[in-house]
């Protein structure tokens, strides 16, 4: 950790387990990000990060990425994959840890996300919990088009220019600035 700190390298636990995470943040001299998950306390699937790990992350200026890849981010109240189901993740971590270490990387491919999954499912960690299965969340079939969406719904809810402008990009910026410095 020290030798990716010193030359400036960005670290990324969102595919690692949860003690190697905690270990990470605990060794690195600089903000860790989760790039792209969402909350186990939401989801319950090992993809997801557990509050420990997210609270570990945003104590040392980290930032979580919610993702938008399908069969991730669902929720029980939202248990078909939409727009509404990342930001469930999205509103629950805001309230674990604020603002200021949210954002969004949905992990969404050009291409056949879902066949991806499906021969990497095991290794991914993203089976548990029983879901409706779709070949793309509604409302951001394509998060490079339909990013708008995102903001939009963050408009509607009363999220700030300021907010909106952290969550979108902002947070992860000033990680980036500070970890490559």
């Amino acid at each position: 950790m020290r030798r990716m700190n010193k030359l400036g390298i960005a670290v990324d636990v969102s595919h690692s387990g949860d003690r190697t995470s905690l270990d990470t943040v605990r060794h690195s001299g600089k903000p860790v990000l989760i790039t792209h998950a969402g909350a186990r306390s939401v989801w319950p699937t090992r993809r997801m990060k557990p509050d420990e790990v997210i609270r570990a992350v945003a104590e040392r200026g980290g930032v979580i990425g919610l993702e938008a890849a399908p069969h991730t981010t669902l929720s029980p109240g939202h248990p078909r994959h939409s727009l509404e189901s990342v930001m469930d993740h999205f509103t629950y971590c805001v309230d674990l840890v604020g603002i200021d270490h949210v954002a969004f990387g949905p992990d969404t491919l050009f291409g056949d996300h879902v066949g991806l999954h499906d021969v990497f499912a095991a290794q991914l960690s993203i089976d548990g919990a029983p879901h409706e299965r779709v070949p793309y969340v509604d409302g951001l079939e394509n998060p490079a088009e339909c990013f708008w969406n995102i903001i939009g719904w963050l408009v509607t809810r009363g999220y700030s220019d300021t907010e909106i402008a952290k969550a979108i990009g902002g947070n992860v910026m000033r990680v980036l600035e500070e970890v490559w410095i």
